[in-house]
Formats: structure tokens, C-alpha cells, sequence
């Protein structure tokens, strides 16, 4: 997946090892000496003949993760991991006795552990859960990285599209915008878009625009920050008055003062709608997400949840009130322009509407729902949602972040059953060959429609569009995408 940064089974490659690493428990001597003979189902070999591995199959007899934390060895980063899942994650009663001794890595040992039986839904209950390294959890949490400044996504007839560029980027330079076309990697040293190391370089065949010219560009990872709000306009629609559009893309730890100064800006124009674009949002830290809706709904949402977080049973007792509030002032900071106290600038709209994709995820999605629960009208344009009603928190170990699921959130209206995700009011697909923010691109102009007649375009023209096309596959090294913000973090739990 990302070479030096991110390791993940697939859930196929989950299943099959799965298969190789259930284990009946030691059940005491299986050598006659009082542990375990090494090498044997059921025994680490590397921490002993006489010491058998934990038995899973009875987690009461774990110790406490703090005690083998931050010891590591391999053996005992896998011991911490089971240790501390048995503490922390929301199934912690559905995790399967797994032989660490029978998984090549730490990452595949995590993996290994998740939940991964069919929800309500018929999908894998844990999609979500993920273990990275400190850096790459670091630059995801900040948007400080070193990169290319590109984001790829694939339109719906299969092409490889640019979707953003980072401004002062190595991909503006190279001349590279939105709705451009990879058509075959040449040459690479890494085997990520998001590689986060200096020296990292990619040779790659390219196309301006579908149909045009293929040119050869080289880009050389340099240091980046990316902006997680870098468009905000106001349109004047005349008799209609002025619509918003943010466009919004990482609930990173600097968002909430970007989010503030936007929303202070749209206001201060007299703005009476917003369209807020979070197609490429995949979530991140759940205090940006409450400042953000608590300036959408204002004073009337005032003390009102916003989501109230639901632990495992073991941890109802060591979460407070596990409730995060609507209110007129920032609440959470981690650190910035604006701190705790000061008084959020206020939208105070009865009506919102989001463009969405299968991209839009976690804290997105909490957005989405804790506005619906105190009654604002969430108009959804573009394709469904992820579906991630859960979360986490961060918990490092021996240069590893960890994020298994913790918690599940439910709105004023204790709703919070959407693991399938939410589904838009009007389907209209990604439209690359238009700027995000233009009124003319599809989700935003289908959005401008129904916001003025309450009806959707009669058909998507992207999709015919890009049906009329034959898209080739994208040849040589695969490099795999940047990924995405951790889902919906709690700050400093």
C-alpha cells in the first residue's frame, strides 16, 4: 500500500489469513514442562519455551496495555495491540483468538483482530480501523507533509483524474490541474502519491485534458501544507440573493481557524445559503466538525448535542459525560489563531446543502448528522456517503499510531445507525471537467437548481459523458493514493 508509511490487509487478504491464525487455547503444558514448546500452535516462539502467548480465548487474564507499552519487540508490540483492544475497542467482546506467533508483522497482527462479521448492511462491521506510523499519523492530523500536491480520483468511466492541486505544489509547477489524465507511470523510487519522505521522485505519462495530447512530467516531492479550506465565494444570484460555497476537504488540527475566518467572511457578505463541498472529505478531528455545525446552526442549536459518543461497556465509567455540545464558542483547540472562549461567528441557516461522494466520510458524515438532529435541512447532492457512524482516538506504541473503532455517535435525536451511509437528494456525478466552485460544475449547478426549484437535474450529464468514453488502464507501477485523514478523532483524549 504506502511504502514506508502504510501497511493494510485487504478484508479478502484479512479473510484468508484469518483462516491460518485461529488457535484453540494453550490449555497450559503442551511440552510437559509448564509452558509451551516454541514453535507450536498456541506458543511464541520468540518470548520462550516457558511462556506461553496470552490466551485469547479468555481476555480477562490480559494485562492491563500500560504495562507492556512502548516495549519493541515484535512480540510485544502485538502483545500491547491485543491488550489494548481488549480495553479500548467498541467489539472488544467479538475479537477471535489469533495466534501472534502466525502473523508476518505487527500491522498484519492488527488487522488480524478486527471485527470483520457482516453488519446490518451485509458489509465487514470494521472497514475503518487502521495502524500507521507516527509520521505519516502526524503529517494526516496537520496536512504538513512532504509530497507531490495531487489528488487522484477515478470518474465513472474508470480514468485516473486529477481532482485537486495544491497550490505552490510540485504538480502546479509541473502545469497539472483539475480533470488532467494519468495515463501510465514510467518510473518511480516509492510507491505512494503521499510519499512523506524527501527525494521521493515519479515519472508519469500524462494528459492535460481527455482526448488531447500526452505529455511526459517528472515531480520531485517537496514540503507542503495542504489548506483544508482553499475555496470560499459567494454567489450572487440576484432576486435570490447570495448562496455560499465552501469547499472543504480535511478536518486537520489547523481546519477549525480556516473554517472560522470562512465563515465569517460569508457572513459578513450576507450570505442567506451555503453549499458546502466535502465530496473529498474524509473526516478527522470531531471538535472541527462541532465548530463547524454549531457555526452553521447557531445560537438556537446553542447547548444542544451534538453527538454523544457511545464507548464499550468497559469504558462507560473513564468518558465523562461523552457528550460534545453545540455552542457559540470555540470549545476545543489545538492551538491556532483562535482558542477556547472566543465567540464563533454564526450562519444561523435553516437549510445547508452538502455535495457528497463515497469519499465523504466520519466527522463529514457527523456534520451531516448533527444538523439533522436539531433540524436543519440537509440537502444532500452528488452519491452516498461512506457510512462511519464510529470513531477513535489516537493511541501511539513503538512508532506506530493506532486507531481502532471506540466509539459510536448519535445526534440530539439519538440517531446514529447509518453504516450504509447517506444517500444524496439528487444523484449527480463528479464533474472534472469544471472547476470545484464554478456553478457550472455539475454537483455545485445541480445544487443551485434544487436550491431554486426543488428539483434535480433529469440526468446526470457527467455520467453520459464519461460512459461515451473508453477508459484504458492506467499501466506500469500502480502508486497508491494519499490516504485519508483518520476518520473522526477525538483531540486529546
Amino acid at each position: 500500500m504506502l511504502s514506508q508509511t502504510l501497511s493494510r490487509l485487504t478484508l479478502a487478504a484479512a479473510t484468508t489469513l484469518l483462516a491460518g491464525l485461529m488457535l484453540t487455547s494453550c490449555g497450559g503444558d503442551t511440552d510437559g514442562s509448564g509452558g509451551c514448546t516454541p514453535g507450536t500452535l498456541g506458543c511464541d516462539s520468540t518470548i520462550g519455551s516457558t511462556q506461553p502467548i496470552w490466551d485469547t480465548t479468555d481476555p480477562s487474564q490480559l494485562p492491563a496495555s500500560s504495562t507492556v507499552a512502548n516495549i519493541c519487540t515484535a512480540a510485544d508490540e502485538k502483545h500491547f495491540i491485543r491488550a489494548y483492544l481488549n480495553e479500548a475497542y467498541l467489539w472488544y467482546d467479538e475479537i477471535q483468538a489469533i495466534n501472534p506467533n502466525f502473523a508476518a508483522s505487527v500491522e498484519e497482527y492488527f488487522y488480524s483482530l478486527l471485527v470483520t462479521t457482516p453488519d446490518a448492511y451485509g458489509q465487514a462491521k470494521d472497514r475503518f480501523s487502521f495502524i500507521i506510523p507516527t509520521k505519516t499519523a502526524d503529517s494526516l492530523s496537520t496536512g504538513a507533509n512532504i509530497g507531490y500536491g495531487v489528488q487522484w480520483m477515478t470518474d465513472a468511466s474508470g480514468y485516473t483524474r486529477v481532482a485537486m492541486v495544491n497550490p505552490g505544489s510540485p504538480a502546479e509547477a509541473a502545469g497539472m490541474a483539475r480533470g488532467g489524465v494519468l495515463i501510465s507511470i514510467a518510473s518511480s523510487n516509492n510507491s505512494s502519491w503521499y510519499p512523506n519522505t524527501s527525494g521521493a521522485t515519479v515519472t508519469f505519462n500524462y494528459r492535460d485534458v481527455p482526448g488531447g495530447p500526452s505529455r511526459v512530467v517528472t515531480l520531485t516531492a517537496a514540503a507542503i501544507q495542504d489548506d483544508p479550506v482553499p475555496t470560499v465565494s459567494a454567489l450572487d444570484l440576484g432576486a435570490s440573493g447570495k448562496v455560499g460555497y465552501m469547499l472543504f476537504t480535511d478536518h486537520s488540527s489547523v481546519a477549525q481557524d480556516k473554517l472560522i475566518d470562512a465563515i465569517a467572511s460569508l457572513q459578513a457578505q450576507g450570505i442567506n445559503d451555503l453549499v458546502l463541498d466535502m465530496r473529498y472529505n474524509g473526516g478527522g478531528y470531531l471538535y472541527v466538525a462541532e465548530a463547524l455545525a454549531s457555526m452553521v446552526a447557531g445560537p438556537s442549536a446553542d447547548g444542544k448535542v451534538f453527538e454523544r459518543l457511545q464507548f464499550n461497556d468497559k469504558r462507560a465509567t473513564d468518558t465523562a459525560d461523552g457528550t460534545f455540545p453545540f455552542s457559540t464558542q470555540v470549545l476545543y483547540s489545538a492551538g491556532g489563531k483562535y482558542s477556547p472562549g472566543d465567540t464563533l461567528p454564526a450562519l444561523s441557516l435553516p437549510r445547508l446543502y452538502v455535495l457528497t461522494t463515497d469519499s465523504t466520510c466520519s466527522a463529514s458524515e457527523s456534520v451531516i448528522n448533527s444538523l439533522r438532529g436539531v433540524d436543519v435541512n440537509v440537502v444532500l447532492i452528488g452519491s452516498t456517503t461512506c457510512g462511519k457512524p464510529y470513531g477513535f482516538t489516537r493511541r501511539d506504541n513503538c512508532g506506530e499510531a493506532l486507531y481502532p473503532i471506540e466509539f459510536q455517535g448519535f445526534n440530539n435525536k439519538g440517531f446514529g445507525d447509518y453504516a450504509n451511509g447517506f444517500a444524496p437528494s439528487c444523484t449527480v456525478g463528479d464533474d472534472f471537467e469544471h472547476a470545484l466552485g464554478d456553478p457550472a460544475e455539475s454537483m455545485l449547478g445541480a445544487a443551485l437548481l434544487h436550491m431554486s426549484t426543488g428539483q434535480c437535474p433529469a440526468t446526470s450529464s457527467v455520467a453520459a459523458r464519461d460512459v461515451a468514453r473508453s477508459a484504458p488502464a492506467v499501466s506500469g507501477l500502480q502508486l497508491t493514493g494519499r490516504p485519508s485523514i483518520p476518520g473522526r478523532v477525538l483531540l486529546g483524549h
